[in-house]
């Protein structure tokens, strides 16, 4: 049922923010959530979740690569039978901080919302 979550990369916590707020919205909006003024409850949630589609969009994943050389050996003898060139071997991805304009956008709405919703709740 919830195996489109095994694709998700749950290392970047603007995803798991993404996740959680977009249920509690949907919690607070159907009003089964009634601890807290749910209308104060909603707000926050959607303004959690605009932070966190603001912080997916500012953060660019790039792939990091290894400058090296890929050795061929026989494997029926300890000989080396060749190198090749120069390559750029990627060795995995990194996630670097570039705000764009709606990435900055979506986080001022988003702590707009935030502030909202905690002028509600008092």
């Amino acid at each position: 049922m919830f195996s489109w979550l095994d694709n998700l990369d749950k290392k970047r916590w603007w995803n798991m923010l993404i996740i959680t707020s977009f249920i509690f919205a949907i919690l607070f909006g159907a009003k089964v959530i009634t601890i807290i003024n749910p209308q104060a409850g909603f707000l926050i949630s959607i303004g959690f979740l605009f932070v966190g589609i603001g912080e997916g969009a500012n953060h660019k994943k790039v792939t990091d690569y290894h400058i090296g050389n890929i050795v061929f050996y026989n494997p029926f003898s300890e000989e080396i039978q060749g190198k090749s060139p120069t390559l750029k071997i990627p060795k995995g991805y990194t996630y670097k901080r570039e705000p764009i304009f709606i990435g900055i956008l979506f986080d001022v709405i988003g702590i707009a919302l935030i502030i909202i919703g905690l002028f509600k709740l008092l």
